[in-house]
């Protein structure tokens, strides 16, 4: 009997290791069969081609078509990070490509706001300004901001008030400083426009001093910052509308300072625009986040306000910056300042695409439950949006790539040449030399493969291990033709990602 129960155990222990021989067969031979390996990727469709190393590999069939990579990066933007291209006549590996996966995690986004310190919207008609003097501070050297040596006082006085705005005026400028007519088409633009369709978009903003007015501060100040050598046209602070932070470091007040040197036109509406949505965010950010305030990051917090502005005044130079070379210009920038980009062309342009394609993807709605969201940064994107933010990055990288973008009419609003947005690209020389291209954290780069009629060729990728990499491979069939951009930018066609 004992030698019977022998005997079976024998058998069943060769009988199990046969069939996981048989399984670990099936599985290599599975990978290796030839039709995967040679078989091109189907035409017109973006892939993503796997990679937790940094290196992969891949056939380009010869005539196959045009074949576009986007690399991407996903580490810090503080550093810069090298990828290697190689081309070779024989493939020894093939990465594994699959359809990029658009799962996401799914965050609420928790109560309605609080609106009670919100000013009241019914119509209170024009009063008289208040003939009194008010005293604002401003930062205006490249010290510490809380240091209290670094800021500069400003005394003003009330020139004229309206149902919802207050403006003072920096007594440096004198009498003759700023016309009258340019306060009473200043307040009406704000009143009439800029303030209702910027609320409605982001929401109420806060009366942080009770007095029932947005207060509008015109200096010369914002044309000599950090110490005379940086001129802005406007700003809005977080810290102004924080009660419980003292003068010289807040003004405990809502409030926007503009440089007495005023834009007009379009300009002017764009930048009221743009700062009239900082104090929006701020308020929403404060009442969401009560009891634990946390900032947002700056990089949110501009492409936010880029969303309200309705037109390009303001950004259409930084987005042609960015588009000339995506590769060094990061999105993720938690603090402008502190990193030296504080007015970085081509990071605000990265923002500006990154920030309007979201919306065009998820909707107008995105807008407030960005600027109501608890996260910061990269998270708050992922509570608004219900999807990773890599997701997102692969997604937005790829859609200014795509050659099938589409052309806007001439005749069509200004916004529409975002629709068109294509980012410039590489183009490499098949050989057996190597490429080597730098890219930015949380910035990418557009290759043009180039195509031969000969043979077909292994493309070598080999990154920095450290960079968090994203390779995305789209393959234009033979018959279609490649849309040369002459300086015009094409969008993505969605429905193939």
């Amino acid at each position: 009997m004992i030698a019977v129960l022998y005997y079976r155990r024998r058998l069943f222990v060769i009988l199990t290791v046969a069939m996981c021989a048989a399984v670990i067969g099936g599985i290599a031979r599975t990978a290796m069969l030839p039709d995967q390996a040679t078989s091109p990727l189907p035409p017109n469709s973006w892939h993503c081609i796997e990679s937790s190393t940094g290196a992969a590999a891949i056939r380009i069939p010869a005539a196959s078509g045009t074949h576009t990579l986007v690399i991407g990066c996903l580490a810090a933007a503080s550093e810069t990070y090298q990828v290697r291209l190689r081309f070779v006549d024989e493939a020894t590996e093939l990465s594994r490509v699959s359809l990029m996966n658009d799962a996401g995690v799914v965050r609420g986004f928790g109560a309605p706001p609080n609106e009670m310190d919100a000013y009241e919207t019914t119509a209170r008609g024009p009063r008289a300004p208040q003939k009194t003097t008010r005293e604002f501070y401003l930062h205006v050297t490249d010290g510490e901001l809380n240091d209290p040596q670094q800021y500069a006082r400003m005394t003003t006085q009330c020139v004229a008030e309206g149902d919802r705005v207050r403006v003072f005026v920096d007594q440096q400028l004198g009498a003759n400083g700023i016309r009258e007519s340019q306060i009473a088409d200043l307040i009406h633009l704000l009143e009439s426009d800029v303030l209702p369709r910027v609320e409605a978009q982001f929401g109420l903003i806060l009366d942080v001093d009770h007095d029932r007015r947005f207060a509008i501060v015109i200096s010369p100040w914002l044309g000599k910052l950090q110490g005379g050598n940086v001129s802005i046209n406007g700003m809005v602070r977080s810290s102004d509308f924080q009660r419980d932070v003292a003068p010289p470091l807040g003004n405990q007040c809502d409030m926007l300072m503009l440089n007495s040197s005023l834009p007009c036109g379009a300009a002017l509406r764009d930048l009221l625009s743009h700062e009239v949505a900082h104090a929006a965010c701020i308020s929403q950010r404060m009442r969401t986040s009560k009891m634990n305030p946390r900032d947002e990051q700056d990089w949110v917090n501009e492409g936010l306000a880029h969303l309200a502005e309705p037109t390009l005044t303001n950004s259409s130079e930084r987005i042609a910056t960015f588009l000339d070379d995506p590769s060094q210009h990061p999105l993720v920038i938690p603090d402008y300042y502190r990193a030296g980009l504080w007015r970085d062309p081509g990071c605000r342009g990265a923002t500006v695409l990154f920030s309007k394609w979201c919306v065009e993807r998820h909707g107008q709605g995105l807008c407030r439950r960005l600027a109501q969201a608890s996260e910061s940064g990269c998270c708050s994107f992922e509570q608004a949006t219900a999807e990773r933010f890599e997701n997102l990055f692969r997604q937005w990288s790829v859609s200014l790539a795509d050659e099938n973008g589409r052309q806007p009419d001439e005749l069509t609003c200004q916004a529409n040449i975002l629709h068109a947005a294509k980012a410039r690209r590489q183009h490499p020389a098949v050989g057996h030399s190597e490429v080597a291209i730098t890219i930015r954290g949380t910035a990418f780069t557009v290759v043009e493969l180039p195509t031969t009629n000969a043979s077909s060729v292994m493309l070598q990728i080999d990154g920095d291990s450290a960079a968090h990499w994203q390779y995305s491979i789209r393959r234009s069939a033979a018959s279609t033709p490649t849309v040369e951009s002459k300086g015009r930018l094409l969008s993505a066609d969605r429905s193939s990602i």
